[in-house]
């Protein structure tokens, strides 16, 4: 038999497909759907984005608003949109290695050199994150996945991730916070987002459904602040006026 390594798919045999395909016809027998079928806003619908503060809130012990939260077309446009809004030519983001390489190639896009920081047995070592923020200027962001690390899949230790916070609140750099596999864990509970601690205050959060229901369905989000999210916004409307309302009133 062969083993074949890649960075894990859902089983989309188990997504609910009948019931995603009852409630898009639903919305198509409503006598309001004339509203839904106009343009609408270029952060995603109203309704999905309550749900997903709610979500966000509830579950993952965040406390954002709805003017802090962008749907986009998966968590690869959300981190090319936050990477054009932090980013220009000349700052540095410090990555994970080994790492996600299509964030790389979004950071790199908007002009920025990346930094290597390696990855120990309980997360980022933030030694190298300590000596980089000392010998560069400009360093802008670090990019993590401190669920899962990707690949490696270990979870950064809480000692670190308030470390992280820490040097983040000192030197002005925002911790880009990949959460793509929340739901899946081992055995015990989810670790909650490091853009839950309350003291965090330059964060960027990134979620995807992907992984939930299917990679086909092309639905993601960032939260941030406020005024991040509003130039996220300007930026996604020139490439893409809104998001597919209809699938989102769906989910």
């Amino acid at each position: 038999p062969h083993l074949i390594f890649d960075d894990g798919l859902p089983d989309s045999r188990l997504a609910p497909m009948n019931d995603l395909a009852r409630a898009y016809r639903e919305i198509f027998n409503r006598k309001s759907r004339w509203q839904i079928m106009g343009y609408s806003n270029e952060l995603g619908t109203t309704e999905f984005r309550k749900a997903i503060v709610q979500m966000l809130n509830f579950k993952r012990g965040m406390n954002v608003s709805i003017d802090q939260i962008c749907i986009t077309r998966g968590s690869q446009m959300a981190m090319y949109l936050a990477s054009h809004c932090l980013l220009s030519k000349g700052d540095f983001v410090m990555v994970e290695n080994p790492g996600y390489k299509p964030a790389w190639e979004a950071f790199e896009n908007a002009g920025a050199a990346l930094l290597s920081v390696n990855v120990t047995d309980d997360g980022l070592d933030l030694n190298a994150v300590e000596s980089h923020l000392k010998k560069y200027q400009n360093i802008k962001a670090i990019y993590v996945t401190p669920h899962h690390q990707f690949p490696t899949t270990v979870t950064m230790s809480l000692k670190k991730r308030l470390k992280l916070i820490e040097l983040s609140n000192q030197y002005g750099f925002t911790i880009i916070e990949d959460d793509y596999d929340h739901e899946f864990h081992f055995g015990q509970r989810p670790i909650l987002p490091i853009s839950s601690y309350m003291n965090a205050k330059n964060f960027v959060y990134i979620g995807t459904l992907s992984k939930i229901v299917a990679p086909a369905l092309r639905i993601g989000y960032v939260a941030s602040s406020a005024d991040n999210i509003k130039k996220i916004a300007q930026h996604r409307k020139i490439i893409d006026v809104q998001g597919d309302n209809i699938m989102e009133e769906a989910v």
